[in-house]
């Protein structure tokens, strides 16, 4: 089976997310205890404090605008995941996928699991998502490396500030830098990537030693009341009880094995299973840097996993991790077809053979695996099932509703 353009298709995809994502993030952004809307409350009005830049620069528009604080949030989230879908669009329109690709692409850890779990929309990690794609798009061979290397250099510490856990997926970025500036050499990896990632070093450090105290969180929180009659709940109220030293450790008992950490081993066997496919066997067709050179493409992968173990190790929210995860690990993997580094072929799974013959299989198997599930954000709850029934079901509900209540 050749390889296939699905512009068209993917467009609409896009747009239905587009929708989506305005429509229920403007549905939530007035619920009282919307854990989206909490983690955009955190500032520094209490003093320094990690995460705080992202409420900054709401209370900043807040003010400005004098309009209610939430509409400030719903605005930055909405640009944010927006603007990410946009510009994967934009990016990604001209490849041509084979059948184990587009499975892949349409992978319920990827595009639609915010849209499926609600909790997890208009989370910071879409600016994570929007920058690697500008990272991405600038990576490409017309543009010099200073430019990608002056964009992370400048705006990796912007996101520390946003959001500090970005540090553990910086080896996604280091990927593309190595490649880009065709790093060959373990000492010129070491050199460069260290006077890039500089300044993210030096904030990254000052976040660990320099955490808010509590009475930094009480002026934080009082602010909120006195001045937009928001309270601290949630992320802003866990800001200092569940902190970066790893006291939530108590959360992984033995009991747990099964079925919280079988659930979510068979999740990431499933839910990457076609992205690992499609790198199985596949080799990198240059030598020409250090990636290329010392490693095959699925070794590489599994080496990036490592670090973010630590995030499932203090933290409760897996789903999320799992999205952020295989979010940055398709997004890598279609930048190497793109830039041509690998090779894009599909190979003869015993399986496909099968599944090609009989397209009424095929498109039940890949509604299956694409739109009837999604793992729920936190490590405790049950995988969810019927995800785009219950996607259209809740939006003609609230519709409906609206339209009653007018």
């Amino acid at each position: 089976m050749e390889n296939i353009s699905i512009k068209n298709k993917f467009l609409t995809f896009i747009i239905f997310l587009i929708i989506c994502t305005i429509f229920y993030l403007y549905y939530k952004h007035d619920v009282g205890n919307d854990t989206s809307i909490s983690e955009w409350l955190i500032n520094y009005q209490g003093g320094f404090t990690r995460r705080g830049l992202g409420g900054e620069i709401n209370i900043f528009f807040a003010k400005l605008f004098s309009i209610p604080l939430r509409d400030t949030i719903f605005f930055t989230q909405a640009f944010g995941h927006t603007a990410y879908l946009i510009f994967l669009f934009l990016y990604l329109k001209d490849l041509r996928f084979n059948i184990i690709q587009i499975f892949a692409l349409f992978s319920p850890l990827f595009l639609l699991y915010p849209i499926a779990e609600l909790e997890v929309l208009g989370r910071k990690e879409s600016f994570i998502f929007l920058f690697f794609v500008v990272v991405l798009y600038f990576s490409q061979k017309q543009f010099r490396p200073v430019v990608v290397n002056s964009i992370v250099l400048i705006f990796f510490p912007i996101l520390c500030l946003i959001w500090e856990q970005i540090v553990l997926f910086a080896p996604f970025f280091s990927i593309i830098l190595i490649i880009k500036n065709r790093l060959s050499s373990f000492l010129d990896v070491l050199v460069k990537l260290f006077i890039i990632f500089s300044p993210s070093i030096f904030i990254t450090l000052i976040i660990f030693l320099f955490p808010l105290s509590n009475q930094g969180h009480i002026e934080m929180c009082s602010f909120l009341i006195n001045e937009f009659s928001e309270r601290c709940y949630m992320s802003a109220d866990l800001l200092i009880k569940n902190t970066i030293y790893f006291d939530t450790l108590y959360i992984h008992k033995i009991e747990n094995l099964f079925p919280e950490y079988f659930r979510y081993i068979m999740i990431f066997i499933i839910g990457f299973l076609p992205l690992h496919l499609s790198i199985y066997k596949n080799e990198f067709l240059n030598r020409e840097n250090f990636v290329t050179r010392n490693f095959r493409p699925l070794n590489l992968y599994f080496y990036l996993y490592i670090p973010i173990l630590i995030l499932f190790a203090f933290g409760h929210d897996w789903g999320r991790w799992m999205n952020i995860t295989y979010s940055l690990s398709v997004l890598l993997y279609l930048y190497f077809i793109k830039e041509k580094l690998i090779n894009n072929k599909l190979y003869n799974f015993f399986f496909l053979k099968i599944f090609l013959k009989k397209k009424v299989y095929l498109f039940l198997i890949f509604y299956l695996f694409a739109f009837s599930w999604n793992p729920k954000n936190l490590w405790s709850g049950d995988v969810a099932s019927n995800s785009l029934y219950k996607i259209i079901y809740r939006s003609f509900k609230i519709m409906t509703n609206y339209i009653l209540n007018l």
